[in-house]
């Protein structure tokens, strides 16, 4: 991942270069008053630290980029993705994120991710501890509805959903039971069709 800032008028612009020559970056001058720093992002957490606090300084000024590869990617996400990949390498040494919320923008930047695992995680037979369970109500009693079985896609907006394939790669886990969509046989009565449209 490269970032690039620079030339700026900011009185932490000095802590800025500062905090980038003395990370773990390769930091280069591409012009006066302007950087570029590359961080190689391995299985080291000090290297995710060093580019979420170059980041925290300069990610809010007009003149920085961050890319991955050739990518421009956003500035707020690499920053986001580089503390939470650092708390976990130290904490943990590897990526325990356990996608509550699902998969974030974040993730998408980070090398640790694992679809497959993200994917699992949001297959839960119980809500994880200490989040709000999901209700229905009447006048005098609360009633907890099912959770979503996510193994049995019932559903082809969800099952082709972009963001979904892409995490994916393009490839449906093998887990995934797809027999609600493809019917073993045709139905013995097909409905009838509205009133409002012909009936073929």
């Amino acid at each position: 991942m490269t970032v690039e800032f620079g030339a700026s008028r900011s009185k932490r612009f000095r802590k800025a270069v500062e905090e980038a020559q003395s990370g773990a970056g390769e930091c280069g001058e591409l012009a006066p008053g302007s950087y570029r720093v590359r961080f190689v992002l391995c299985s080291d957490g000090r290297v995710y630290m060093s580019l979420a606090r170059l980041l925290q300084r300069v990610r809010n000024w007009r003149a920085t980029e961050v890319y991955e590869g050739d990518r421009l990617v956003s500035s707020y996400h690499a920053r986001e993705m580089a503390w939470c990949a650092a708390f976990y390498l130290s904490s943990f040494g590897a990526c325990r994120e356990r996608f509550a919320f699902g998969v974030l923008p974040r993730c998408g930047l980070c090398p640790l991710f694992d679809s497959e695992r993200a994917i699992r995680a949001g297959i839960r037979e119980e809500p994880p501890s200490g989040q709000r369970l999901q209700a229905f109500s009447s006048r005098n009693a609360f009633e907890r509805l099912p959770e979503p079985d996510f193994s049995r896609v019932t559903d082809l907006d969800f099952l082709f959903n972009p963001d979904l394939l892409r995490q994916l790669n393009g490839k449906i886990p093998d887990w995934m039971d797809l027999s609600p969509l493809v019917p073993d046989s045709p139905p013995d009565e097909w409905p009838e069709p509205p009133a409002d449209q012909p009936s073929s």
